[in-house]
């Protein structure tokens, strides 16, 4: 590093030691006053600086899914996605190496309902915080796999963007975890790039031709970052598509990508790539027929689904060999068959609930999804009664309307009650709950 930065290698060891700030990205589906009064991030119209770290487990929005809470230097790829494929495009995304989902989530914003997104995670342990972190956020137009990279063969060519921020060394992350840099070595350092030009290697061809690929890591090597871009440039058939920033920005530009240096960036050490695919690139075939053994949902059983959602004929709904319902976007229903299709471990839409007789008992997805209808029962809670409900105790109010009902905050829902005559259930997931004391100790 200091003969990579000269003179400016003594601002950057003082930047190292000092606290790393604190930044979140706010949803735009899921508005909240109160977070619109924070310090912009410039690059991300939706990030905000924090003055100090909160605790975000004692925030009811934090569930709700008002927020995500990302790393400031990361949320650059929203600039990038700006300046090569267009905010709000109908693009199909694939983001192949996910969790625990920040990238996905800004993903998802930056596309809107017309795009499609794949987020995938190849560690099992890691796909329920994705899925988490993703049902907060409220969209449809997904799906999650749990697949190894070069199991998407069958996909070459889909998709119009796909994202690698690869498993790397984490430089850039030192000073936010003092166990990572206990870790790093030079053979660690050349077993990251190995596994991140294997990952390259099954991505490149994902890419339809005239698509991008974005690749990221945080680091600072270029044996990690700069060498493995022109790797792909040389095996994969792509040329970099150039970006540009304001200055005032302090984002350095390297012969092959872009790199945020924390004496320069108000963030953590993150570098960037964007590529543009130029080599022909077969297109996998697409299907119109849903998974084997799922049903459409028969005409009695229709207005009893289609009532929780605001716009019911923007969704097809089936059910699952297992019994679950699940809403799937029409918009995207040849992309969401496809995947289903090619990927044995995956889910697509939402999964909303089972039908039990004449009533659907909701699922938690279906709870935080943006599409709900807004006239569903709803018991707005205060502050501390949100966080009650948060770790799974049953409220009651006489005021409430009996049957499902959302316990929301500030208008945010946060999960289904089934109000009673004088108790009612919580349906929070048990995955969910706040382990952690509550104001007053509970």
């Amino acid at each position: 590093m200091k003969a990579d930065l000269g003179s400016e290698f003594p601002a950057f060891l003082e930047a190292m030691s000092q606290p790393p700030p604190v930044s979140i990205r706010r949803n735009p589906a899921k508005p909240s006053t109160e977070l619109a009064q924070s310090e912009p991030i410039p690059w991300q119209p939706d990030g905000r600086y924090l003055p100090e770290r909160p605790s975000f487990t004692l925030d009811p929005r934090f569930h709700a899914g008002a927020y995500y809470v990302q790393e400031a230097s990361s949320m650059l790829i929203y600039e990038a996605l700006r300046q090569t494929t267009g905010i709000g495009q109908p693009l199909r995304v694939l983001d192949l190496c996910a969790a625990p989902g920040g990238k996905s989530t800004l993903l998802l914003s930056a596309i809107g309902e017309a795009g499609f997104l794949l987020s995938n995670e190849v560690i099992q342990s890691r796909i329920a915080p994705l899925k988490m972190n993703l049902e907060k956020w409220g969209h449809a137009n997904l799906s999650v796999s749990n697949h190894d990279p070069e199991d998407f063969g069958r996909l070459n060519g889909f998709f119009d963007l796909v994202v690698v921020d690869a498993p790397c060394s984490g430089e850039g992350l030192f000073r936010k975890d003092e166990d990572a840099a206990s870790h790093w070595s030079e053979a660690s350092v050349a077993m990251c790039a190995a596994r991140q030009q294997r990952i390259l290697s099954a991505a490149k061809d994902l890419v339809r031709t005239g698509g991008v690929m974005l690749y990221s890591t945080c680091t600072f090597n270029s044996l990690e970052n700069e060498q493995n871009v022109q790797w792909l440039m040389d095996n994969g058939g792509f040329e970099p598509a150039a970006l540009s920033f304001p200055s005032e920005w302090g984002i350095a530009t390297q012969k092959l990508g872009y790199q945020c240096f924390p004496h320069r960036v108000r963030g953590e050490g993150f570098f960037m790539a964007c590529l543009r695919k130029t080599g022909e690139q077969p297109i996998a075939a697409a299907t119109t027929n849903p998974p084997k053994d799922w049903q459409r949902l028969t005409s009695r059983e229709l207005p009893i689904v289609q009532a929780f959602f605001s716009k019911p004929a923007d969704f097809e709904f089936y059910r699952k060999p297992q019994g679950e319902v699940v809403a799937l976007p029409k918009a995207q229903l040849d992309t969401l068959f496809t995947v289903a299709s090619a990927l044995r471990k995956r889910s697509i839409g939402i999964e909303i609930g089972e039908l039990k007789k004449q009533d659907l008992v909701p699922s938690h997805a279906l709870a935080l999804s943006n599409d709900l209808h807004p006239d569903l029962p709803k018991a707005d809670l205060e502050r501390d009664e949100a966080l009650l409900f948060l770790k799974k105790e049953n409220l009651w109010k006489p005021e409430w309307q009996r049957g499902w009902t959302l316990a929301s905050y500030g208008g945010l829902p946060l999960g289904w009650m089934k109000v009673l005559d004088n108790r009612s259930n919580n349906y929070l997931p048990m995955d969910w709950r706040i382990r952690m004391a509550v104001d007053g100790g509970r």
